[in-house]
This record gives C-alpha cells, sequence and structure tokens, in this order.
C-alpha cells in the first residue's frame, strides 16, 4: 500500500507547474511557422507572437525584445490569440501520432486547457469576443467550439461542417463563416445552428482571410490569388503570384502580399479594394533582397504600418509598407548569440560541454570557460577518465573516437555499420565496455581493454542496453517483437536471450548500480497510454513500478547518481529521487524543455531543449541560474 500511495502522490506532482521565461534577440531554432497580432487598447503597443518547429512560443515587444517560453518538444503549427490579449491557444503536432490543441494564460506560464486529437488540426482561431475557441478537424465532424468559461464543448452548429481550414466569426459572433477545402464557403447562425447560405468556390485554397471588412475572401492555389466576393460567392479576380504569401488580415481593407523567386528577390505587393466589387491589378509596394533556400522568408503578417516575417531558419525580420521603388534589405529582428550545447558529462569538480566546435569545461561555482579542445565535429561524449573522454555522433555512422583532453591525439575505437542510436560506457569488475545501439536492430559491445568488438543480439524494436554486475547485458525493446517482452537479458558469452517477467509496451532509458536497473515503460490499456519509471532487481527478478505518469512520454530518461534517481518525465520538469531515503523532489525548469542531467560531488546541470544549461544543488529543488554560452565563448546568466 505504501508503494501504491508512493506513486500517486509523485504523480500528482505533474499537474504543478512553475517556469520562467527568458527574454533575449534570440531566434527560434527551427522553422518560424506562425506570426500572429497581439489585440491591445495601447495605441502605441505592436506586439507580437512567432511559433516554430522548435516548440518555442515567442512574445516580442517594440524594442525586438523576445519574451521566449518552450511549450512543447514537438513543432507547434498554429497558434491564435485571445482578443484578451494574454490567452494564447497552439496546436501541437509532430505530423504524426501527436495532435494536441492546448490554451496557455502568458501572464503565469500556466496550460488553462488541453485536448488530444486523433486527426490533424486544420484551422485555430477564437471568436470576434473570446467567447469560443474554435478548432477545424480533418474529420466529417469539422469545426469544434469550446467555450472558454468553462472550457467545455458546445454545441454551436447543428450539422456537420465536414473538414474546414478557414473559420472567422462577426464581431458579434452571431455569424459564422466557414471555407472547406471541398470548395464551399458556407455561412451559420451561431444562435441557432442553422446553415444561412453556402457558395460553391475555388476548391484548395490555403492562407485565408476575409479583408474589407468581410466583403472579400482570398486564398492562395497554384501560385495564384483568388479573391472571392464573400456575399456572392463569386471569383472577382485570379492573380499569377510566385510562391505568395498572404500577409493582410480581417482589419485591413487592401490584400498585401508577399512574392519570392526563389532566388533571394522579394516584392511587397497590393490589391486595392475598389467600390465593394472589384479588385485592382497587383501594384508594386516595394521590392527587397532577402534571405533565400533553407533560409527564405515562410510566413509574415501585417500589422498596422509594417510587415512581420519568418523564416524556414528561424529568423524574424520587419520592413514599413512605404512606397518605394528602390530595392532594400528586410530589417532583422533576431540575432543568433548563444553557442547550443550538444551533450554534457561530469568531470570531477567540473562539467565538460560539447558544442559544435569545441569542448569546453567549466563549473558553477568558478564560471571559467576553459577550451579543452577546438575542433570538435560530435555530438556526444562520455567521461572516460581523467584525460580522456569517448566522442560519437547519435543517428551517424562516425566512428567512435577516444580523445586524450592532454596530448589533444584522437583515435578511433571502432566504425559502425549502421546509424549509432545509442552508446553507453559500463564497468564490470575490472573491465570497460562500451555497449553500441544501431538502428533499432542490433546490440554490439566493445570491449576497451582488449579492443575486442562483437554483435550480442539482433532483433527488432531495440532502445536501450546496459551491462549489470551479473555479468548479463539488459536490452529494452518493444514487447511487439521476438521474444515478446520489453526487457530480456543477454548473456554476452553464451549469447544465451532470457525474456523477463514485465508487462508493458516498450522500455528505454535504462540505469543501473550494477544490481538494480532503472528505467522507462510505456503501456497501454482501456484507460489509455501510461508512462512507468521502473526498477529492476537483477538478484531477486522484482520488478517495480515507482512512478506514474497517466500519458505517453517516448522520450523520458533516467539518470542515476550515487543514491539520486533523475527523470524528467513528464517533459517540463526533472524530478529526483532518493533510492535510500525514498524523498524525492522535482527542479522548476528554465524556459526550455530539460533534455538530459548530469551530477557530480557538488552540482546537478540540467541541458535543455535549446542548448542551455540549468545549475542546481544535490538535495533540493532550488534552481541556481540558467546559463547560455554565448557565440565569443562566455557565460551569459538569466
Amino acid at each position: 500500500m505504501k508503494k501504491l500511495i508512493f506513486v500517486l502522490l509523485f504523480a500528482s506532482f505533474f499537474g504543478a507547474l512553475w517556469a520562467q521565461s527568458h527574454t533575449s534577440s534570440q531566434s527560434h531554432q527551427q522553422t518560424v511557422t506562425n506570426i500572429c497580432s497581439i489585440p491591445t487598447t495601447k495605441a502605441f503597443d505592436f506586439s507580437y507572437f512567432s511559433a516554430g518547429d522548435d516548440g518555442f512560443l515567442i512574445r516580442w515587444d517594440d524594442n525586438n525584445e523576445g519574451e521566449h517560453y518552450q511549450l512543447s518538444d514537438v513543432g507547434i503549427k498554429f497558434i491564435a490569440v485571445s482578443p484578451n490579449g494574454n490567452d494564447v491557444a497552439v496546436y501541437e503536432s509532430d505530423g504524426g501520432s501527436i495532435n494536441k490543441v492546448s490554451v496557455w494564460d502568458w501572464r503565469n506560464l500556466s496550460r488553462k486547457y488541453q485536448k488530444k486529437y486523433t486527426d490533424s488540426i486544420t484551422s485555430l482561431s477564437f471568436s470576434a469576443r473570446g467567447n469560443y475557441l474554435i478548432v477545424g478537424t480533418a474529420t466529417v465532424d469539422g469545426a469544434e467550439f469550446i467555450n472558454t468559461k468553462s472550457w467545455t464543448k458546445t454545441q454551436k452548429i447543428k450539422s456537420n461542417t465536414s473538414i474546414i481550414n478557414y473559420i472567422y466569426t462577426s464581431d458579434t459572433e452571431k455569424t459564422g463563416v466557414f471555407y472547406s477545402p471541398a470548395g464551399k464557403l458556407s455561412y451559420y447562425n451561431l444562435q441557432n445552428g442553422q446553415l444561412k447560405e453556402k457558395f460553391s468556390v475555388v476548391q484548395g485554397l490555403s492562407q485565408n482571410v476575409m479583408f474589407n471588412n468581410n466583403i472579400f475572401f482570398a486564398g492562395v492555389k497554384d501560385n495564384n490569388i483568388y479573391v472571392i466576393h464573400a456575399y456572392k460567392g463569386t471569383t472577382v479576380a485570379s492573380i499569377k503570384a510566385q510562391n505568395p504569401i498572404i500577409l493582410s488580415s480581417g482589419k485591413d481593407k487592401n490584400l498585401y502580399y508577399l512574392e519570392y523567386d526563389g532566388r533571394n528577390n522579394y516584392e511587397l505587393k497590393m490589391l486595392e479594394s475598389q467600390d465593394n466589387q472589384t479588385i485592382s491589378n497587383p501594384r508594386l509596394v516595394k521590392p527587397f533582397k532577402g534571405p533565400r533556400g533553407e533560409n527564405a522568408i515562410c510566413t509574415g503578417i501585417k500589422q498596422n504600418t509594417e510587415i512581420i516575417l519568418g523564416s524556414k531558419s528561424g529568423e524574424i525580420y520587419k520592413s514599413d509598407i512605404d512606397p518605394t521603388i528602390t530595392t532594400s534589405n528586410f530589417t532583422q529582428v533576431t540575432e543568433n548569440t548563444y553557442s547550443k550545447i550538444l551533450d554534457m558529462c561530469s568531470a570531477d569538480t567540473d562539467f565538460y560541454f560539447l558544442t559544435d566546435k569545441a569542448i569546453f569545461k567549466s563549473s558553477y561555482d568558478n564560471g571559467i570557460v576553459n577550451k579543452v579542445y577546438a575542433d570538435n565535429s560530435q555530438t556526444n561524449l562520455i567521461n572516460y577518465d581523467e584525460e580522456n573522454v569517448i566522442l560519437w555522433s547519435k543517428a551517424t555512422k562516425k566512428s567512435v573516437e577516444m580523445l586524450n583532453l592532454t596530448t589533444k591525439q584522437k583515435k578511433t575505437l571502432f566504425t559502425p555499420k549502421n546509424n549509432i542510436q545509442s552508446l553507453k560506457l559500463s564497468s564490470v569488475g575490472s573491465k570497460q565496455y562500451i555497449i553500441e545501439i544501431e538502428s533499432n536492430t542490433l546490440v554490439n559491445l566493445y570491449d576497451i581493454t582488449n579492443k575486442e568488438y562483437k554483435e550480442i543480439y539482433s532483433g527488432t524494436g531495440v532502445q536501450d542496453a546496459i551491462f549489470a554486475d551479473d555479468g548479463n547485458i539488459y536490452i529494452a525493446k518493444s514487447a511487439s517483437s521476438n521474444p515478446r517482452s520489453p526487457l530480456i537479458s543477454v548473456n554476452p558469452e553464451t549469447y544465451e536471450t532470457v525474456p523477463l517477467q514485465v508487462n508493458g509496451n516498450v522500455a528505454f532509458g535504462l540505469s543501473t548500480d550494477g544490481k538494480l536497473i532503472w528505467g522507462v515503460n510505456l503501456q497501454s490499456d482501456e484507460n489509455g497510454k501510461s508512462t512507468y519509471i521502473f526498477s529492476y532487481n537483477t538478484t531477486t527478478k522484482k520488478y517495480t513500478n515507482i512512478l506514474r505518469f497517466a500519458e505517453e512520454d517516448a522520450e523520458a530518461f533516467t539518470y542515476l547518481y550515487g543514491n539520486n534517481l533523475f527523470t524528467n518525465i513528464g517533459k517540463n520538469k526533472v524530478y529526483c529521487y532518493n533510492i535510500g531515503t525514498k524523498k524525492r523532489f522535482s527542479y522548476n525548469r528554465s524556459a526550455s524543455i530539460p533534455v538530459n542531467i548530469c551530477q557530480n560531488q557538488s552540482r546537478v546541470v540540467i541541458l535543455n531543449s535549446n542548448g542551455s544549461i540549468s545549475w542546481c544543488g544535490t538535495s533540493n529543488s532550488n534552481l541556481l541560474a540558467d546559463w547560455y554560452l554565448t557565440t565569443d565563448e562566455q557565460w551569459y546568466e538569466f
């Protein structure tokens, strides 16, 4: 009974969230997916939000300073800001099984609402007065209305709308306009749920917008901008445009858009509304030189007298809309001032930190950045002894190397045949081994002492492996492959394979003190999917669940240092459980989601998704500081 209470009490911590944002001009680390104006009653407040595939939401002010906070470990595809200027709805998706809509209170960075969907989301918006969050789904049901007072689903329309990718309500919220990619523009009475009018219009439009007091509706298809008279359903204009990005919103009288020729030439153009009946020919507002290729502009908005643009590489740009025939450059709002830390490991009283250019040695107490190696081409490192580290690269076939930090000499240990999935250093007796997993199928063992490399196990769905004191290698895998257990043991001498009595769909994230093994186990039942932190006693063969998170978390890890077992299960915090005293606590997270952790005798350091680090004590939840490594190789503290 005590174990059950422990599981439930510890799991309840996941409902609480404390975090802080960071303010800087740093760019997104991946593609900017959305930019959205913030409704305000202040005459000179031109703030806005940007979202990206890096899972960050950034609130930008007039001084080009951004308040950064990572909401998700997958991409944010849509955002919508409530008319109250504070609540932000986001659609998170990995392009596959993860499809979530959540609403965040930006003042205190707390989540007010969340719902998971089995299908992708096609649109996201608030009603004009903010009484409803309207979600377009890729199902025959179409639009879903969420009451923002109770955060409950409400039936506002009496018939299914089918798949829709644009929803707009009148200022009174009495009428809703819906566009379906099937080519239907529909008007519904939101008071009684009845269909008022339906027009057959151009199919397959994207980047849809109402403008000129909702008289015109526009969208993009096949390098054409179509303008439709919204009250009649007739096509007013079809304008040829190269890679157009529509910038205007419902508040604009005219339609502004950006053309891109695929090189580095951009043109801001405008279609002028004439007599509420017709549209002018395209008028060039101003030409630009701008980023190209993988850095090209991919999204944007017009906000008052400015355009705000986002790029595939994560940058934010601005320009005014004052007409000119002179070619100009976009003003870059963002700058990359930080070097991303890729990996880290403990080094006695210090820590090693790896970037894409070098290895550094530093600690919280001295704050000195000591570059110990300046020619790095790997993504991961492991501390081997006082002078040597092991270098390797995840998801590549690069050779695994031993680097002597004193002599700066490297030697190749072995070269994988397939992409490396994970690599761990294990000590058994007086020998040191590297356990390597390749492409979810192979477990290999490298004897560092004898320089011997051999295959231990071959199968599908392999996730992780670790060496225990009993001489067996324990392999975490998918239970869908033979043998049908998420945890098996393999004798590296005889290759005897034993499935262990463990229930679950897939195990991963293993740690060990030699006798006990800890890991992560995903389980599904009639109530849904859950993630467990478990222990397995190699002597008694007893499996125990010690922590449950009532959702699936396929990125969770465990890390053991002395009696401290750490995990980031739940994605928003790092939890510490002392296996000796049974006491537990959680570290408050920074602006970015934690992805790794290390400890030495005096400090705990957390590596965050954006490449920053968070310093913590070893016995309480205090977060001492968040540090970023600048491009000129100095620490910057928040």
